[in-house]
Parts: C-alpha cells; structure tokens; sequence
C-alpha cells in the first residue's frame, strides 16, 4: 500500500515541475521576441541616422557656402525635368553616394534689362525622389522633395 501511494505522489510531484517549466519557457519565448523586435527596431534607427547624416553631410557641402557660378547652364527652356540623366554628376562621401544636378536657367531680360538667374540644386540617392533646392538671383528661397517619374 505504500509503494501505491508513494508512486501516486511522484506524479503529482511532477505536474507542478512541467508547470513550472512550460511557464519558464513561454517567458522566455516572449523575452527573447521582444529583445528581437528592440534590435530590428534600433537598426531600422540605425538606418534613418545614416540616411539623415547623408543629407546633412550633403547639404554642408553644397549648402552652407554655395558656388553658384559651378552650375551648369540649363539645356531646356526653363528647368529640365530630373528624369533626364545626362546633368547628373556624383557626390560620395564615404560610402554614401549621391547623384545630383546642380543647373542654372537665366530668364530673358525684362522691360529694365534685367536677367533674372535661376538656380537648382536636386539630390536623389535612388533617381526617383529628388531633394531639391532653389535660388533666385543668388538668395535660396525654397526646398522640398520632387518625384521624378520615366
């Protein structure tokens, strides 16, 4: 009657353990999910921050002292539109990189013979989605995002 009830025991003994252990486990599951969505997390920040820095070190360069004389001379009437490759050039830093234009359009002169001077300044790292900024007789005046599409 003792071994009866002694193996009876063993396995009410038992069940509190697998308890315990499938408690144990679930926490960790969801402690190491969560760990693994804080990583994704800080290398998607990690990401934007190089991003951002990229536009920042640009905009240092071109921005803070611009050379407007460096631009080049518009082949269209007016603007050309940013799908067109062929006044692009590359700006690297590290291993960012960069294409933009850089282009100057002067209107014709007005009833005083003033020529009015242009400028444009458009960045993409993808060819599509352009930073751009713009000047008028030498003062920056607007700046925004432009699509470009083929």
């Amino acid at each position: 009657m003792m071994s009866y009830l002694m193996g009876s025991q063993r396995g009410w003994v038992s069940l509190p353990i697998i308890a315990l252990l499938l408690a144990i486990s679930t926490l960790s599951m969801q402690y190491q999910q969560r760990l693994q969505a804080s990583y994704l997390w800080r290398g998607q920040l990690n990401d934007i921050e190089i991003e951002q820095q990229v536009w920042m070190d640009f905009k240092k360069d071109f921005m803070v002292s611009p050379s407007l004389s460096s631009a080049t001379f518009s082949e269209c009437v007016g603007f050309c539109e940013l799908g067109l490759h062929s006044q692009e050039k590359i700006w690297q830093k590290n291993t960012q990189r960069l294409h933009y234009q850089w282009v100057r359009y002067e209107s014709p002169a007005n009833e005083s013979g003033h020529v009015l001077a242009s400028y444009r300044l458009c960045a993409s790292q993808n060819q599509h989605q352009y930073r751009c900024w713009w000047w008028r007789d030498g003062a920056w005046f607007s700046g925004g995002w432009v699509s470009a599409s083929d």
